[in-house]
């Protein structure tokens, strides 16, 4: 048996030291699409003889779940004239690429994929299975190190190539990395990709810019054949954990201003609550309040953490924080849609009943 998969693996990486890369790459969004564009281009360069794409399928999302939204690499490998891509969704999948005619390959690329690659897809290339992370690993391992780095006001990012673990996400060993890339500097280079309107503007830039450097980076390792694992790492370990809907709540007591306007970055739209008893309701009612964009106001603390006033041009609502105040032009309460912040303060006494004041609940 042991032979069998010695000469199984043997007649995949057959050929590799002589430029017979036939890549089967893990991909679904705009970070990991300029990945496969600069894999495109060392497919048409001969640097590599095959090039299949492997993503997951589409799924609901939006309101009631109405919309079914592609993973935007789809559109990306169409645009480049690849072979149709293969859809994985669980381990079964996955397993099933090893029988899968189209699926020939001896090395293996991920780069945002979002699921484990099997042990036995791994040990099928002799060693080149890489993942490509938009962090300077191990620090902040896991699926949002973008975020974290807006989150944290991060002076520094970069782009790891490492090899793919087969039980942990961002646990294999490093053999390419970028030196520490200004985050500022990076940021002011702007987006070369369409993005949903649900991705915030500074995630978008640094998906972008960080996914560049990200192809770069991998041409570089093709080219040179260069899979040697390097040194100890330098880098302290952390995590980038899922990001949850309850991570953008603002806690007024607790958090200074710099830390919400960094939450606005990395999350996009944040919230917090207002207590409500309008007519005819005999509970007080916690209400959503939906904060859609937010800018420095100010280093005036003139009221209470949670506190907000109208501007005199009724057009600006101020928000206190515990070291500033932060404003917003529109505000979108429970169950209505986005408005003005003139609205929002004139309705609120019907919206809010007995419960009605000048501040956001303090939790």
């Amino acid at each position: 048996m042991w032979y069998l998969k010695r000469l199984y693996t043997t007649s995949r990486t057959a050929g590799v030291g002589q430029g017979a890369l036939k890549v089967l790459f893990f991909g679904s969004d705009q970070y990991s699409s300029h990945s496969l564009t600069a894999l495109h281009s060392l497919l048409k360069s001969n640097d590599i003889a095959s090039l299949q794409v492997v993503t997951r399928s589409p799924k609901a999302c939006g309101r009631y779940l109405s919309e079914i939204r592609e993973v935007p690499i789809m559109a990306v490998n169409d645009s480049l004239g690849l072979p149709p891509v293969i859809k994985c969704d669980s381990r079964q999948d996955l397993l099933g690429l090893l029988d899968n005619p189209a699926a020939d390959f001896n090395m293996l690329i991920a780069v945002s994929f979002g699921k484990l690659i099997p042990r036995q897809l791994i040990e099928a290339t002799n060693g080149l299975a890489f993942n490509i992370h938009p962090s300077l690993l191990p620090r902040y391992r896991g699926s949002s190190p973008i975020q974290y780095a807006l989150l944290n006001r991060d002076n520094e990012t970069g782009v790891t190539i490492q090899t793919l673990h087969p039980t942990k996400f961002d646990h294999g060993h490093i053999i390419k990395q970028t030196e520490p890339l200004s985050v500022q500097e990076l940021l002011s280079q702007g987006t070369v990709s369409e993005f949903e309107e649900d991705v915030p503007p500074k995630v978008a830039t640094l998906m972008d810019q960080l996914g560049l450097r990200s192809g770069q980076l991998l041409q570089q390792m093709i080219k040179q054949r260069d899979f040697e694992t390097k040194d100890t790492p330098q880098y302290e370990a952390s995590l980038a954990p899922k990001i949850t809907t309850e991570m953008k709540q603002v806690h007024w007591k607790t958090q200074g201003k710099g830390a919400i306007l960094a939450m606005n970055d990395a999350l996009g739209p944040l919230f917090t609550y207002k207590l409500a008893l309008p007519k005819r309701k005999k509970e007080v009612m916690k209400r959503r309040i939906i904060i859609p964009e937010i800018f420095d106001a100010g280093e005036e603390v003139s009221m209470n953490p949670g506190q907000f006033k109208l501007q005199d041009d009724d057009e600006t609502l101020i928000i206190q924080c515990i070291d500033g105040q932060i404003g917003t032009k529109t505000l979108q309460f429970e169950g209505f849609a986005v408005e003005p912040v003139a609205t929002f303060v004139n309705r609120l006494n019907k919206r809010c009943g007995k419960m009605n004041s000048d501040e956001f609940l303090l939790e």
